[in-house]
């Protein structure tokens, strides 16, 4: 019975994840990360308010900051993102946003391509 309320309740999480799931443009996703620091006002705070429209860019830009740390056996950064260890989340989403406002017409339309460019901008890798 067990096995059963298992499948069932993944089978409902699947199907609500894919009717809710969308690509995130460039545009939505430089909105929803503006909203973030427009919550978390000029100063870093331990705990941010992550308003409605920018729960999407949270969650997209923590899922870049965590691909970041993906190396090769050599160690070199897959993502060319090398940024110190006292970055927080919030510098990731001030960093793209900037980086995003000064290439408004360059951009591409990938969102993931234009927070990997971001971020490696920001936060380059040394060259060996």
């Amino acid at each position: 019975m067990r096995s059963i309320f298992v499948v069932v309740l993944g089978a409902i999480t699947y199907l609500f994840a894919a009717a809710n799931a969308a690509a995130q443009t460039t545009d939505e996703l430089v909105q929803s990360c503006q909203a973030v620091i427009k919550a978390a006002g000029p100063k870093s705070a331990e705990t941010i308010d992550i308003p409605r429209a920018g729960i999407p860019c949270w969650y997209y830009m923590a899922a870049i900051q965590n691909a970041s740390v993906l190396a090769d056996n050599e160690g070199r950064r897959l993502l060319g993102i090398c940024a110190p260890p006292d970055a927080t989340l919030l510098d990731h989403v001030r960093s793209f946003v900037q980086y995003a406002r000064r290439n408004q017409k360059d951009a591409p339309d990938n969102a993931a391509a234009l927070a990997v460019m971001a971020l490696s901008e920001a936060y380059p890798c040394n060259a060996s």
